[in-house]
């Protein structure tokens, strides 16, 4: 038996030839006879030239399905994960990251304000090593704490000088100024001079009333829940006999979280006394304030309470002292000792303008050399602490 013999015996029940494989065609067999074969499709597999494909024939669609040619899917029977090209407008690489440990973040945990997510996972660059943080929300946190602490702005104001602009009314000219509160803290302003009307009836339905028909004193503050801007309007401020207390921790006066600005005087008539400033620091009145009325001076140095017409932060005030017999000499002082009094001496038919420090609630010593009738008003306080 020849080679030539053998191979066709080897390929005698099916032959290589290329064409249509829904195809067939008929060729001799060894024997003699003649038997049907089919054609291996070219476009299956290439048969005369490189670089061919395989063609869907040959293809097994795999268990996933959703896949087109805009976008493709992994997992389409489970929790998927799917790579979508809808909205695009123009061509996008997305180039993964050349590192053994990378996790993927999505647009949802970036967004998230859940501890360990969004701000956490983006990194700072701190070339100058001033910061401890390593990522950015550890970063604000670390922020926010040093700027809580910075001294040089508790405490802080700038204006709100105040004018009377009416039996109820007070001009509050624009300022800027720390309000620290138990929660948080912020510096709020005015843009514009506020003309603000006391009372439940006026800008803040808050606000205490004008009724109690003696005199007495009206502290006006910055009322914080009334605040959201810090932007503030004649709304956000309030009056009330309260008085403030001095916060060492936000450095003012307050009544709870409320910042005290100033206070006006409320006359018999629940009518605010004529007033002006004439500083942050200096309020006068327009007509004194009568606080001992024409009665023999104190031989010894004595108490002399003036609270009821000056607020709880003065710490000075400028007192006028009469004398119709005059040649008076007289001395104040913030104790009995009257050791390092302040004197004044009043010639006769005359009267005397004086600054006299107080104690802490408002109060003067005073003596007289003569113990003549003598008359003691106040026109005016300083506050340089409000």
């Amino acid at each position: 038996m020849t080679l030539f013999t053998i191979v066709k015996d080897l390929i005698g029940k099916e032959d290589v030839n290329w064409g249509d494989s829904s195809s067939t065609f008929s060729r001799e067999t060894h024997s003699g006879g003649s038997t049907t074969l089919h054609y291996i499709d070219a476009e299956c597999i290439p048969s005369t030239t490189l670089g061919g494909y395989i063609g869907d024939n040959l293809h097994e669609q795999n268990t996933d399905t959703s896949t087109t040619s805009t976008y493709f899917t992994i997992n389409s029977g489970g929790s998927h994960a799917k790579l979508d090209t809808t909205g695009l407008t123009a061509d996008r690489t997305f180039t993964f990251p050349d590192t053994g440990d990378q996790e993927l973040i999505g647009a949802t945990d970036l967004a998230s304000t859940s501890n360990g997510l969004g701000a956490s996972l983006v990194g700072v660059e701190d070339s100058g090593s001033l910061l401890d943080a390593t990522d950015v929300e550890a970063a604000l946190a670390e922020l926010a704490g040093e700027l809580s602490g910075l001294a040089y702005c508790r405490g802080f104001r700038k204006g709100f000088e105040m004018n009377d602009a009416g039996d109820t009314q007070i001009s509050i000219y624009s300022g800027c100024a720390y309000l620290g509160t138990s929660s948080d803290y912020r510096v709020v302003r005015t843009e514009a001079t506020v003309t603000f009307t006391l009372g439940s009836g006026g800008s803040n339905s808050a606000s205490e009333d004008l009724d109690a028909g003696a005199q007495e004193i009206h502290y006006i503050y910055i009322d914080k829940s009334s605040i959201s801007s810090a932007v503030l309007t004649a709304t956000n401020f309030l009056n009330h006999t309260t008085v403030p207390t001095w916060n060492t921790t936000h450095q003012g006066f307050y009544n709870g979280d409320d910042r005290c600005i100033g206070a006006v005087l409320i006359d018999a008539s629940n009518h605010v006394v004529d007033f002006y400033q004439a500083s942050q620091q200096f309020q006068g009145f327009s007509t004194p304030i009568d606080e001992y009325n024409l009665a023999a001076a104190p031989g010894n140095m004595t108490e002399l309470d003036i609270s009821s017409c000056v607020p709880t932060f003065a710490i000075s005030a400028r007192l006028v002292v009469s004398s119709p017999a005059g040649n008076d000499l007289f001395i104040f002082d913030v104790t009995s000792a009257g050791v390092s009094g302040h004197l004044l001496y009043v010639a006769a038919g005359n009267h005397g303008v004086i600054d006299v420090p107080l104690t802490s609630d408002q109060k003067v010593y005073w003596a007289s050399e003569s113990t003549q009738t003598t008359g003691v008003s106040v026109i005016g306080f300083y506050a340089d602490r409000v």
